[in-house]
């Protein structure tokens, strides 16, 4: 066995940032020399005490394919087809992790598949898998995180459709290679993403008490907290089993003694549906699935122990092959919703090395659950034993019983405090250690940055965060100057994509009800703000999002703006302006009110970014106006040539603030900038009185 090894963010068709350093890094024998090639320039360096190596070279130009080899020992670790060009790290929660092709109605680009079609070899794409790491930093990213050359569906499919497009438009405008990397978790604060020490050195001692807790926490306080927890999973046990799994006991019957059979009847497997596991829909409502897939193992795997990989399965699973169960995993397992799945398992030679995987998938609350990564791998393997990937290909799906909430009822509520809790993903600094801490050996460019719907509860400490956050992850990736990129959240109500609500439901409210207990609007103001920090940008999208649900589809615009924000930031683009903002509000002597714009351009326009149509008038719910009665109104506006605009209301006759797109979801916002299309920033300012 090598002694000698290269981190594992580093692999074959990786991407290394250009014009910088290149340093790649490992670890060898404590104190051994470790030599290394790239690019015809040969470095050494001695491994610390700990065995910690590190190799710098010097920056090059884009282009490629190159290899990298280093030796000590006598040994070598190598890697090949690898780019020089640009590298972006995209993390968030979950409209970052969106992914490019659909797995579900409600999860992924409904234009998908077409969009995977035009692939890239000049982009490569890595994927860190889900991983909590309370105890501290982990300086690897998971085993079965690997490169990807993006010139096919399969690599494109699982990778966030925000980050796909972005690379796409950074791969147009520069003409070079792109490296991404995604590493999100949807639901999740902006804290976990923190390192403890960036908390350290902010003082911020409600974080550190909750990373603390978490892991010190006296035996009795932990055994009172566990009595809690228990008490609500037992409500949960009754209920699933009094309730939910006896919604149609016949079928479940049949379902446990015959559908995992490693042959089906010809009149059985008529009952199944056929397709990719993207296409199935049947998850979507709480209720219990099955799905079926054959594949076929190398000869020399039969009687070897493998290893079952699954990463997405929401809620809860019973796994087969060939019939005989190789894992499950209940209410019972912390996480069970979102945890990857790794289940050991044997299986006998067979004629052709044909197997047969069947999961069963219980859905118990809202939108269900089966995609993403799905392996099979031997767990001894070498170099010899690439992995099985069964994600894609033909699966068989069928349902078992679909759960009727007006007879069951509604799962019993499960809390999990973060602070208690070990392996919760809202635990401060918990995703830094398990998903960037494995990162930051490689250099990058920059990083995008959709997230904020977690912490919209507590709008006040958001900009301060997000201001740790970046400085955490300049020093972390030796980057000082490392653009960092907000995406502004989009409009958004009620999370309801099931049950949508009417086009037109935002017609009655007053600019006071347009204020949802989200707070969304204040969380926005927070993003907005990052545009005064040197080197940090925001993409505006209030003009794409969904009034039912919280992962609007229009993610190419986000994407696009992002990348737009990374030319003006990353690459001198004189061109690329800010979106435009207001400057300064000023009273008129008609009782109307003059916005001033910031970066208006030419001028402005309306214009819809979801269908591309014009409009001749403004909305009548995108403006309002504060009197100094406290009454608050509705307003007109005009747009004006040069890039201000005039707002009024008859119910308001002494302005004293002037709002834009002040709603948790603004309909219609469509104010653009006419030279880029980049909508108008929302905004909330004081109006200055008449001299």
């Amino acid at each position: 066995m090598n002694t000698i090894r290269i981190h594992r963010c580093f692999g074959d068709h990786m991407v290394v940032q250009r014009d910088f350093p290149v340093r790649f890094s490992g670890t060898a024998r404590p104190g051994a020399t470790v030599s290394g090639t790239f690019r015809g320039v040969s470095v050494s360096a001695t491994a610390s005490a700990t065995g910690d190596w590190e190799l710098e070279f010097p920056a090059g130009e884009a282009g490629g394919p190159f290899d990298f080899v280093a030796t000590s020992d006598g040994e070598k670790a190598e890697l090949d087809d690898i780019l020089c060009g640009e590298v972006w790290i995209c993390s968030g929660q979950s409209n970052m992790e969106y992914p490019v092709i659909q797995s579900g109605p409600f999860w992924g680009l409904p234009e998908g598949h077409e969009v995977a079609r035009h692939g890239d070899p000049g982009i490569r794409l890595l994927q860190i898998p889900r991983r909590v790491a309370p105890e501290g930093e982990i300086p690897e990213i998971p085993e079965q995180a690997k490169w990807k050359v993006a010139d096919s569906p399969d690599a494109i499919l699982e990778f966030s459709a925000v980050g796909w497009f972005f690379g796409q438009s950074l791969r147009r405008e520069l003409g070079v290679p792109v490296g991404l990397v995604n590493a999100s978790w949807g639901g999740t604060k902006i804290e976990p993403w923190i390192s403890r020490k960036a908390f350290e050195k902010s003082g911020r001692k409600k974080e550190l008490e909750d990373i603390d807790k978490a892991l010190t926490m006296a035996p009795e306080k932990i055994l009172e907290q566990d009595a809690a927890y228990n008490a609500q999973l037992g409500a949960v046990r009754d209920w699933l089993r009094e309730k939910f799994l006896r919604t149609d006991p016949a079928t479940t019957a049949e379902a446990l003694a015959n559908w995992a059979a490693p042959e089906l009847p010809a009149g059985e497997i008529a009952k199944w549906r056929r397709g990719s596991r993207y296409e199935f829909t049947d998850l979507a409502c709480p209720g219990v699935c099955w799905f079926r897939r054959e594949f076929t193992i190398p000869e020399n795997w039969a009687g070897r122990e493998l290893v079952l990989h699954m990463t997405n399965v929401n809620d809860c699973d019973e796994t087969f092959v060939d019939g005989e169960k190789i894992g499950e995993t209940t209410i019972s397992t912390p996480g069970w919703w979102s945890v990857p799945r790794n289940y050991a398992f044997t299986v006998k030679a067979t004629a052709g090395g044909r197997h047969v995987l069947a999961v069963r998938v219980q859905n118990h609350f809202g939108s269900g659950t089966f995609n993403g990564e799905t392996t099979i791998a031997a767990k001894d393997a070498d170099k010899a034993d690439e992995p099985l990937s069964i994600a894609d290909g033909e699966w068989l799906e069928r349902l078992e019983f679909k759960a009727d909430h007006k007879k069951i009822g509604i799962r019993p509520p499960v809390d999990i405090p973060a602070a208690i809790y070990r392996d919760s993903a809202q635990l401060p600094a918990t995703l830094f250690n398990g998903m960037v801490a494995g990162v930051r050996h490689m250099s990058a460019r920059g990083a995008i940055w959709y997230q904020g719907c977690s912490n919209r509860n507590d709008p006040g400490s958001y900009a301060k965060l997000q201001d740790i956050l970046v400085d955490c992850w300049r020093e972390e990736f030796r980057n000082p100057g490392m653009p960092f990129i907000v995406t502004q959240l989009a409009p958004y109500w009620e999370h309801r994509p099931q049950m949508r609500m009417p086009e037109d439901w935002w017609r009655g409210l007053t600019p006071g009800e347009s204020l949802n207990c989200q707070s969304f609007v204040y969380i926005r103001e927070a993003q907005a703000r990052m545009l005064d920090r040197p080197g940090c940008g925001v993409a505006c999208t209030i003009d794409v999002g969904d009034h039912s649900d919280i992962h609007p589809r229009w993610k190419k615009p986000v994407g696009e703006r992002l990348a737009h924000e990374a030319l003006r930031l990353a690459y001198g683009r004189k061109d690329a302006l800010p979106g435009p903002r207001a400057a300064k509000a000023e009273l008129l002597p008609d009782g109307a009110v003059r916005v001033t714009l910031r970066d208006a351009g030419g001028g402005l326009e309306i214009r819809s970014a979801k269908t591309g149509e014009a409009a001749s008038a403004i909305g009548p719910h995108l403006f309002a106006l504060h009197g100094d009665d406290g009454k608050c109104a509705w307003a007109e506006a005009e747009l004006e040539a040069g890039g201000t605009i005039v707002v009024r209301s008859g119910e308001i006759a002494k302005p004293v603030r002037v709002e834009y797109a002040w709603s948790d979801y603004p309909p219609e916002a469509d104010i653009r900038r006419a030279t880029d299309s980049l909508p108008l920033f929302p905004f909330s300012i004081e109006v200055a009185p008449r001299p």
